[in-house]
């Protein structure tokens, strides 16, 4: 826990960065310590949290906490600054990191519309092949459904128009 190694990839990546410390620690720790292995989790130290727990309470804790990357969560947990999963990616209900972490990285969702709709494209697959053939701005996602979704079932509670046509055509 002490070099923020939480599994046995970064433990073997952290092993081969020195020869001194691939002289020092064992190639296996699981064959190596055979009597004595309990497991990954007791070896780097870190106690995993079961996954049933309220996503929406342990997101908040992050965002108050400032936590705004995956390795800054990890951290957090490791040193018991906040009681959650290590792995909350695999806690039902997550969906990415900069959405967990409420990271500001996309433009909001009007900007958006007046983006996409310059654009004059008319389908998911017409955004794809504009995507794939210019350069898209990094302030907008690629997979606008999942950024997205929720606004526009905000703005459109009870309209019967596509996600995708809404996005580039609009009531019309």
């Amino acid at each position: 826990m002490e070099f923020g190694i939480f599994t046995a990839k970064e433990y073997t990546r952290f092993r081969k960065s020195s020869v001194d410390l691939k002289k020092q620690l064992p190639y296996q720790p699981s064959v190596f310590y055979k009597k004595e292995w309990a497991g990954w989790n007791e070896f780097t130290g870190i106690k995993h949290k079961s996954s049933n727990i309220d996503l929406q309470q342990i997101q908040k804790i992050a965002i108050e906490m400032g936590i705004k990357t995956r390795e800054e969560w990890r951290m957090a947990v490791a040193t018991n600054r906040i009681d959650a999963p290590l792995y909350v990616s695999k806690v039902q209900g997550f969906s990415n990191w900069s959405q967990f972490l409420n990271v500001e990285r996309y433009v909001g969702f009007d900007e958006l519309l007046n983006f996409t709709r310059s654009l004059n494209l008319k389908t998911q697959t017409d955004w794809r092949k504009w995507c794939r053939d210019n350069e898209r701005p990094s302030s907008i996602p690629f997979d606008l459904q999942t950024h997205y979704k929720s606004d526009y079932i905000s703005a459109n509670p009870n309209s019967k128009i596509s996600f995708w046509r809404f996005i580039f055509v609009g009531f019309k």
